[in-house]
């Protein structure tokens, strides 16, 4: 079981998150503890107005919302009963049995998983203290219930192995209520990926139709370091009304999108050279340009180049962006020819043409 965990200040935007999920019908609310009552019978407002209630009598500045998730592995499948005795007693470990929260099962994913929505403000204004909770008191839980309800173990393996993440499909203006395709696949990107610039971000979103728009140079937009979202057609158009990064819940606004570029600098060299081997792989084996494509298709590579038309490797399985000379391989890439052209003008032909769309995540 791989457990994630956000503190933030906004218990609307969490609330609201999950709440657009089972009107979607991608979501189901299975327990209400200590609401009063049955989950079914509580409208938005009055979930709401219960975490608000303890929210204004805070007494500090610090957060006031805690999202949490616990994703099970394919094969552990447990059913509404057994979720709801998890969330319990993972929450009982935790230290947060007496607060209010609000427990949904999702299946918008390639795995089983729920999310809590808490608050750690208690009835006398005081917070639980949030600090290093998920090494003195989630990992503990996570553990501890992997052996009591014999799930399989996330001890020893990447948290992201045997999870699929949520796909990253193309989106299709009027296809896809807008706001909620462009959140799910922000949400997939900012979080997962290893990404150094507002560039390479556009790279990613651009293969699911979705772009970070930072406004033309003298527009108030750019003037403030806004960030909005934008659909694309089929030719790369933005197409549709834009959504503002300030209005999707996780904030992925772009000063928090810069502050994650010198982490991702750092992060992504741990698995720098699987993924060169994997393109040095490709190229050995391609016998052609469309060989070459599939070989790395096959491992969740796809390719795109920057305005600079430097080459670009995105790496789907380890959730990275990386030029050749990054990955080390820059002059490896010159030794072989396709027909006359170099692997550069063929990689770029092939990533051109209408028919290729990148790989299927």
């Amino acid at each position: 079981m791989v457990v994630r965990m956000k503190n933030g200040k906004n218990i609307r935007g969490a609330l609201s998150y999950n709440e657009t999920k089972v009107r979607a019908g991608n979501a189901e609310p299975i327990l209400a503890a200590r609401f009063g009552c049955d989950t079914d019978k509580l409208s938005f407002l009055q979930k709401l107005k219960r975490f608000g209630n303890l929210n204004q009598n805070c007494t500090c500045s610090g957060y006031n919302t805690v999202h949490i998730s616990l994703n099970f592995h394919p094969k552990d499948n447990p059913d509404n009963k057994q979720m709801q005795e998890i969330a319990q007693d993972y929450m009982q470990q935790l230290g947060f049995e007496k607060q209010p929260y609000l427990v949904y099962r999702h299946d918008d994913a390639g795995h089983p998983h729920l999310h809590i929505v808490t608050t750690p403000v208690k009835t006398n204004g005081r917070t639980i203290n949030l600090h290093n909770l998920v090494q003195l008191k989630s990992e503990p839980a996570r553990k501890n219930i992997e052996e009591t309800y014999q799930l399989i173990k996330a001890e020893g393996r990447r948290q992201s192995e045997g999870i699929t993440p949520i796909n990253n499909k193309k989106v299709q203006y009027g296809k896809t209520e807008t706001k909620q395709a462009i959140t799910q696949i922000v949400r997939n990107v900012a979080d997962n990926y290893r990404f150094t610039s507002i560039e390479e971000y556009n790279l990613i979103l651009r293969e699911c139709n979705v772009y970070a728009d930072m406004g033309q140079i003298g527009t108030r937009i750019h003037q403030h370091s806004g960030l909005q979202y934008f659909l694309l057609n089929a030719r790369g158009e933005k197409i549709g009304v834009p959504i503002k990064a300030s209005s999707i819940y996780t904030k992925p606004i772009l000063k928090n999108l810069e502050a994650k570029f010198e982490r991702n600098r750092l992060k992504k060299t741990a698995t720098q050279r699987f993924t060169a081997n994997a393109v040095k792989f490709a190229y050995t084996h391609a016998r052609d340009k469309n060989g070459l494509v599939n070989i790395l298709h096959e491992k969740k590579i796809s390719v795109s180049y920057k305005r600079s038309g430097e080459l670009v490797f995105i790496d789907h399985r380890n959730k990275t962006v990386n030029t050749a000379e990054e990955l080390g391989i820059e002059k490896d890439l010159h030794f072989k020819e396709f027909h006359g052209h170099d692997l550069h003008t063929s990689l770029l032909e092939k990533l051109l043409e209408p028919e290729y769309s990148g790989p299927e995540l």
